[in-house]
């Protein structure tokens, strides 16, 4: 099995990295705690972002190629939220990360010629952008800004190849409203309740979905959906928990981080989808040892290690609701490919919507639907492919969640996952590779560790066997 490399990097991930010694030292991660028997080296550490402002760095962690490093491409991860972190999706979303409004297209442009600065040897390297959930806004904006950066620069051009999203946010008001389509389309609420919310909330105009953003749902709206909201889950108001949302039929993790017995739990490895994961990979990132070994928290704060912070976070609410089509439109235009894939069992940013969205944006290019069927991950069905032209691609994944914070479709439908992987970026871009001469296998990285410490964390990386 041969790994490709994969790098972390705060609410950023590098993936698919490079064997070289002219690599930061310092940073190197020496030994993590745990048994792991690895054979590819490891780094961790901070970029600052801010040279006025003391502390204003982003943590980042990565992994090198295995062979051939020289000739893999470098990947970012964005974790959505927003608020979350990506680092425990390597395991699995390190520290929290504040956005204000219209600050981290600069911070992570900076960010990103900071790093090659630290790792010159990637410099040359094609470039993938890829998130999930609210790193649809993210992942687009900061594409962009590295493609505006190469007009104005006269040193070397970011490489950018293509980007690569999953149950990305573009259109978070019609996304709200998907998401009844979504129960209806499955049995999850009656004829009755479908057809007086559709009636009721209708305020947002797909066709001019900037001017209608600033409106807001009539209380009448607000309160059928959470009624759907309840009759989808068979539940009540007191029992109900929006984390059903992230995968609609999985129940969401029942304990607490303090609940779980992690020193004693046996590994297992199988096709069910262990809820709780996020809450052994916080435990595992707050241990002081595993903090001291990837080189962060290094200004001992005050506050524990979260995969999705949520106390005393600042967004602008506004910024959730913006139409992220013309910043996809612009790099279209640009020629950068753009491959979505959706996991069918997330509530959050249902398919029904972003098949909508890509829809619309293909309208307004003009571009065609020229391929539309299924495909399949092994000799299970795997989900459906839509194509529009040559630059545009969108997949759905059966039985998986993207968006969610308790699990994504790296976890619940690992192959499938690799199959977009290593379609986006070991082959043509966009297209997956299910031929023999090329066999993919998933490369599972699981950290069996002392009873004291948590057992059972998963990394994907990408292999051919």
């Amino acid at each position: 099995m041969e790994f490709r490399g994969v790098i972390f990097i705060g609410f950023l991930i590098f993936q698919l990295g490079v064997k070289s010694n002219a690599l930061p030292m310092n940073d190197l991660i020496s030994k993590l705690p745990g048994k792991l028997d690895v054979n590819f080296r490891q780094f961790a550490g901070y970029i600052d972002v801010d040279e006025n402002v003391v502390g204003r760095s982003l943590f980042y962690y990565f992994v090198e190629a295995e062979k051939d490093p020289l000739t893999q491409p470098l990947t970012v991860w964005l974790t959505g939220g927003p608020g979350c972190s990506s680092v425990g999706d390597a395991f699995g979303s390190v520290g929290p990360f504040f956005v204000k409004k219209d600050a981290h297209d600069k911070i992570l442009l900076t960010f990103m010629q900071k790093w090659y600065e630290k790792y010159p040897v990637f410099k040359s390297k094609d470039l993938y952008l890829a998130g999930s959930s609210f790193a649809g806004h993210f992942v687009p904006n900061l594409a962009n800004a590295l493609l505006d950066d190469n007009k104005q620069s006269k040193q070397s051009k970011f490489n950018l190849k293509g980007l690569v999203l999953g149950n990305p946010m573009l259109r978070k008001k019609l996304d709200d409203i998907a998401k009844i389509d979504f129960f209806f389309s499955r049995e999850m609420i009656n004829s009755s309740l479908y057809n007086e919310i559709k009636k009721e909330c209708n305020a947002i105009d797909e066709n001019n979905y900037f001017s209608s953003i600033k409106t807001t749902w009539s209380a009448k709206c607000k309160n059928l959906v959470f009624e759907a909201d309840l009759a989808a889950f068979k539940t009540d108001a007191h029992n109900y928990s929006p984390q059903k949302l992230f995968d609609v039929f999985r129940p969401p993790c029942a304990k607490t981080e303090q609940d779980l017995n992690l020193g004693k739990q046996v590994p297992i490895v199988s096709t069910e989808v262990d809820m709780c994961h996020p809450l052994r990979v916080q435990f595992y990132f707050n241990l002081p040892e595993v903090q001291k070994a990837f080189h962060g928290n290094q200004t001992n704060l005050s506050y524990r290690w979260m995969g999705c912070f949520t106390a005393n976070f600042k967004y602008n609410e506004a910024d959730k609701d913006l139409d992220m089509l013309p910043a996809l439109k612009n790099l279209l235009q640009q020629s950068i490919p753009i491959t979505i894939f959706s996991g069918d069992q997330d509530g959050i940013i249902p398919i029904e919507g972003t098949l909508q969205h890509l829809e619309k944006l293909a309208e307004e290019l003009n571009i065609k639907l020229t391929k539309e069927e299924t495909w399949n991950s092994g000799t299970k069905e795997g989900g459906v492919k839509y194509e529009f032209g040559d630059l545009l691609k969108f997949l759905t994944v059966k039985g998986a969640t993207i968006s969610g914070s308790n699990t994504i479709e790296l976890v619940s439908k690992p192959q499938s996952a690799l199959l977009h992987y290593g379609a986006c970026f070991h082959y043509k871009f966009g297209h997956l590779v299910e031929t023999s001469q090329n066999k993919m296998s998933v490369f599972l990285w699981h950290i069996g560790v002392d009873n004291k410490w948590l057992s059972s964390l998963l990394c994907l990386g990408l292999s051919l066997s």
